[in-house]
């Protein structure tokens, strides 16, 4: 919303129990992230069969939803075209429950491989992720939903940023992880959104000390929250925020954390 910080629940908080996590997301009025639909090891047999459950459970839900794309093993730039068949077929599910579910944003892994420092690789994934992400965006451009891609082990906001901006479309944007930053990152979060500006649409929020990307409470890790707020009001920047804190009360107390900084600073959220 305008001006406004939306606020989401992500479902990994009751782990494979999309009900509950529904039901907490309620009464913390809060949107609902679908995270890790089903169980990857029978996603082939259960995928019909989940979207249905799914869909009972949010026909009760009366906030907005958003998914995270599947991004386990996945490569769209693998040199083994099996690896890549697999991998868009998982992207393309991820469209279909996108477009199922009537989510406003879907958040995607760039699934690069930071460890490997060869030029070509850089280069060739660079390219290939230009070529599909060109063509896959039109889905989304069609159903007016918005694409975005996630930090994840990525030191800095260069690769995503030039290829949100290859990739040229208003339907395209950035997510910051700002436990990923902390994890794999020497710049802070703050940085990364005066890098992005209004490339920015989405925010995952959970906290670390920088040993282990742990999804710990708000208020356990090093994460400083506040300037991200802070920075956040400065440049006028107001994506959707989900929590993607796993533990139950480590999620309830950073809500009510976040609200009152929120209220501190003169942010409105919703």
């Amino acid at each position: 919303m305008k001006n406004k910080l939306q606020r989401f629940i992500s479902s990994t908080v009751s782990y494979h129990d999309f009900k509950k996590a529904c039901e907490i997301a309620s009464k913390l009025d809060c949107g609902i992230e679908i995270s890790r639909f089903g169980r990857l090891a029978d996603i082939e047999d259960n995928f019909e069969k989940n979207k249905i459950e799914y869909r009972a459970i949010l026909a009760d839900f009366d906030k907005e939803v958003s998914l995270h794309g599947f991004f386990s093993n996945l490569n769209i730039a693998a040199k083994d075209p099996l690896i890549c068949e697999i991998s868009k077929k998982r992207y393309f599910q991820s469209l279909e429950l996108a477009e199922e579910f009537d989510v406003s944003v879907v958040i995607f892994h760039t699934c690069y491989n930071n460890l490997l420092k060869h030029r070509q690789y850089q280069e060739m994934f660079f390219l290939k992720n230009i070529e599909f992400y060109k063509d896959f965006v039109k889905n989304f451009e069609r159903l007016g939903i918005m694409l975005t891609m996630e930090n994840v082990h990525e030191p800095n906001s260069d690769f995503i940023r030039n290829l949100i901006a290859a990739v040229n479309s208003p339907y395209f944007g950035a997510t910051i992880d700002i436990g990923h930053c902390n994890l794999h990152s020497d710049i802070a979060p703050s940085s990364w959104i005066r890098e992005y500006g209004i490339m920015l649409k989405h925010m995952h929020f959970h906290n670390n000390f920088k040993d282990e990307d742990s999804h710990s409470s708000l208020l356990k890790g090093s994460v400083d929250i506040k300037e991200i707020l802070k920075t956040l009001k400065e440049m006028h920047l107001y994506p959707t925020i989900t929590f993607e804190i796993f533990d139950e009360n480590d999620l309830l107390e950073s809500v009510k954390y976040f609200n009152s900084l929120c209220d501190e600073l003169g942010l409105e959220y919703c």
